[in-house]
């Protein structure tokens, strides 16, 4: 893809339609999470191949942990204990020095054995400096804010300002989001997803379930993106 003027420096994902892409198919719901990791995947190379420095995906919601059938989540976890462990190990993640966050209540609700797989890639790749991809684990915006609130209570802030308010986020270390791209056609954002750090972005939703994202759908996200004037609430 051709270089543009205006690249977004943060690009946020919403990788929805992974269960309608496998029922479509005749498959069980989850394994359309399976199929959907190959979108990830290349995600990352085309974040290499134009310099955007910060991706992040929603992984799961609490929501998805809690409220769905048991073999769903079941298999959920499966992936996301051996796609960490393969990222930890990954010589394309150490040649690109490629550092992983998992932003999310993860510790509290996934078992013990895909725990410790996140946190072996995030201390494997804690010193990478180049691209930053978070990977958001039972995580609610709602519930983010929510919490922001309580601990600024708890502090006895007085003077709150927009920067309190970012310091008191999971996502206090991460730049806002330039552009957020929602696949599998529902034109809405879900339970917050980075709400406070959205409040500027650019949206755009594609009716393609996640599974078939492609390199040429995310070079026509950036095209559009570079296009669009950004006026920040002037």
């Amino acid at each position: 893809m051709e270089k543009t003027l205006n690249l977004p420096k943060h690009v946020a994902m919403i990788p929805d339609g992974n269960r309608r892409w496998a029922r479509e198919k005749g498959l069980k719901p989850w394994m359309g999470h399976w199929h959907g990791l190959r979108a990830l995947q290349r995600i990352m190379e085309w974040a290499v191949k134009n310099d955007i420095s910060c991706v992040s995906f929603w992984g799961a919601s609490i929501d998805n942990i809690l409220k769905r059938d048991k073999k769903e989540v079941d298999f959920l976890m499966k992936i996301f204990r051996t796609e960490f462990e393969k990222l930890s190990k990954s010589k394309f993640v150490k040649d690109n020095k490629i550092k992983i966050n998992a932003i999310g209540e993860w510790k509290k609700y996934f078992p013990k054995d895909t725990t410790d797989s996140i946190e072996k890639c995030i201390k494997a790749t804690e010193k990478n400096d180049k691209i930053i991809v978070n990977f958001f684990l039972a995580y609610s915006g709602i519930k983010d804010m929510s919490d922001c609130i309580e601990k600024i209570a708890e502090k006895g802030i007085k003077n709150i300002t927009n920067q309190t308010i970012k310091e008191n986020l999971l996502t206090k270390n991460l730049p806002a989001v330039d552009l957020l791209i929602r696949t599998g056609g529902e034109p809405h954002n879900s339970d917050g997803f980075l709400m406070w750090d959205t409040a500027n972005s650019q949206y755009i939703f594609l009716k393609k379930y996640w599974p078939d994202f492609n390199e040429l759908d995310f070079a026509k996200c950036i095209k559009e993106y570079s296009k669009r004037e950004r006026r920040l609430g002037g």
